[in-house]
């Protein structure tokens, strides 16, 4: 299994990193595994949100609005109630 090693950790992380490891019961090796695997499965998400939104926003760009200001939603209820 690949070794980490973080060096210049803030005093203040450092302590709140030990007191959740404390509070939760375990080592501080395990709790800031269970932290890191938290955050890396959040940066995921919220990349692959990025990435749907990006994508949606350039098939966008296939649809423009009817010309003349005409009302899509008007015409498909009129054309329902045929």
């Amino acid at each position: 299994m690949p070794t980490i090693y973080v060096r210049n950790v803030p005093e203040t992380l450092y302590r709140t990193v030990q007191e959740l490891a404390q509070a939760n019961d375990q080592s501080m090796n395990t709790e800031v595994l269970v932290l890191l695997e938290d955050a890396a499965v959040r940066a995921r998400r919220k990349l692959h949100r990025q990435q749907a939104m990006a994508k949606i926003e350039e098939l966008g760009k296939f649809f423009h609005p009817l010309p003349d200001g005409v009302d899509s939603v008007a015409l498909l209820r009129e054309d329902r109630d045929r």
